[in-house]
């Protein structure tokens, strides 16, 4: 048995190695473990061709948001190498041989662009774009928000209650109402709501099914559109981009960052089970045999 650590994470994707480096920042003796020879789950950049080695890709996730400017700078990931470009236009092509290209930055450009489809829906996109955007400010900060334990009359509890009702305040009865309806619609009917091309619809719900196992017609999508539009790669509410060196790069800056604050990230460390006595977690066994002693494990992996 190993001991000398205070919290295992299970995982070293991008996720438990920003978990991590967090738990390492806060003074924790920590060891991130990863099955594989290297650090980065889907977050990667590998020279698939044999032939050619010298030409790196991301291999599996493609682009880079929802890393908000606090972790960023938490985990100082500029630092270590975190550097992102925003993304180019968008083109879609669709099967009667027209396509659409939105620039998502030039509005005239982007209106004439949609006005090829619709004018109605030329005219209606920057209400549209408002709309996404009024909501993303009201959610946003909701992610990095512990959820108040709704009915607690202990103090502390109270007060984090207080909190998000104030945060909270300037909703009106309607605007609960779009948020509600956002969980449970789809995207194609929450664009049914606002636009009339099939074209256009079509393109704006691919933000909607964007790693999901879902269809824009499936209920629950509109809100992953929402979710997309809170993405920050740093560079501002819905902002998407290309990490420098791939998306392997990401996982690279986290990784560093942990190790700085001394957390220790070991490759080649499968975790066969977690160990537990009296209900309570103990640690982990390697395969292998490896036992290693924490009273804290995290588990970043696929269930």
């Amino acid at each position: 048995m190993r001991g000398g650590y205070e919290a295992i994470v299970i995982g070293g994707g991008h996720n438990g190695l920003a978990a991590g480096a967090y738990l390492a920042r806060d003074g924790l003796r920590t060891v991130v473990l990863e099955a594989r020879h290297k650090v980065g789950g889907a977050a990667v950049t590998d020279a698939p061709w044999q032939e050619a080695p010298e030409f790196n890709v991301t291999t599996y996730s493609y682009v880079m948001s929802l890393m908000p400017r606090r972790v960023i700078d938490e985990l100082r990931l500029e630092h270590h190498g975190y550097k992102v470009y925003p993304m180019g236009p968008s083109f879609y092509a669709f099967p009667d041989g027209r396509s659409l290209t939105m620039t998502g930055v030039d509005v005239k450009e982007d209106y004439e662009a949609l006005a090829r489809f619709s004018r109605k829906d030329a005219e209606a996109y920057g209400e549209w774009r408002k709309w996404l955007g009024e909501l993303a400010a009201i959610l946003e900060p909701l992610l990095l928000t512990t959820p108040p334990k709704v009915g607690s009359r202990h103090p502390l509890d109270l007060l984090d209650q207080l909190k998000l009702a104030w945060r909270m305040r300037g909703l009106d009865v309607p605007r609960v109402g779009e948020l509600t309806r956002l969980m449970t619609m789809s995207a194609w009917d929450l664009l049914d709501d606002w636009f009339e091309s099939p074209q256009i619809k079509g393109a704006l719900a691919v933000d909607g099914i964007i790693g999901t196992w879902a269809g824009p017609a499936t209920p629950g999508t509109a809100y992953v559109l929402m979710h997309h539009e809170i993405g920050d790669a740093g560079l501002g509410l819905s902002s998407w981009g290309y990490p420098r060196g791939g998306m392997g790069a990401i996982s690279d800056a986290l990784r560093s960052s942990a190790e700085e604050f001394g957390a220790e990230v070991r490759t080649n460390a499968p975790v066969e089970r977690i160990l537990q006595k009296n209900g309570r977690v103990t640690g982990v066994v390697l395969e292998g045999g490896e036992e290693l002693e924490a009273d804290l494990v995290v588990a970043a992996t696929h269930p």
